[in-house]
């Protein structure tokens, strides 16, 4: 039936979220090479979108919201003109703080992980702000230690917890 109204299955809108993905998630791999080598940031697909991880370790000092931008300038500069870029036109991004399950010190800066998450987060959003990226296009959550995407019982485990989501987002998780 498609074939009779001019379509064929490539054209259904799945397909099309797909081609896009695809082609994105090269242009990301493409540009973030050193990154990725590096383990400072990492790439994936989940239900949401294009996921890009960056890891705290490399974008914060311990327990520290405060982004290490001798460091990290040129990868959140790659990061702004990548979600500026006009294929991005009109796209969402949420950015996502994430923590090990390591409490903090209730007399620190930040007195729980909620805390620190959250504030990494808006850190990293002012930074790309910073960089051009429009800030009415983006979201800002600190989910502290209650999405890992590894065990924290050991010290590379909650290394891989410790980090700030950049996730370009399909429609429908808006």
């Amino acid at each position: 039936k498609l074939a009779g109204l001019g379509h064929t299955v490539m054209d259904l809108p799945a397909t099309e979220k797909g081609k896009f993905l695809g082609r994105t998630r090269q242009a990301a791999v493409a540009a973030f090479q050193p990154e990725l080598r590096s383990k400072a940031m990492r790439i994936r697909e989940d239900e949401r979108g294009l996921v890009i991880s960056l890891a705290a370790d490399a974008f914060f000092g311990p327990a520290s919201a405060d982004v290490r931008l001798e460091q990290s300038r040129a990868p959140l500069q790659k990061l702004a003109a990548f979600m500026s870029q006009p294929d991005m036109a009109g796209r969402k991004f949420r950015i996502e703080g994430h923590t090990d399950s390591v409490p903090t010190d209730r007399n620190s800066r930040y007195a729980t992980n909620w805390e620190l998450s959250a504030a990494r987060a808006i850190n990293i959003l002012h930074t790309l702000v910073d960089y051009g990226v429009d800030d009415q296009r983006c979201q800002v959550a600190g989910f502290a230690d209650t999405v890992p995407l590894a065990a924290n019982d050991t010290p590379e485990g909650r290394a891989y917890n410790r980090r700030v989501d950049v996730i370009l987002l399909f429609e429908g998780h808006l």
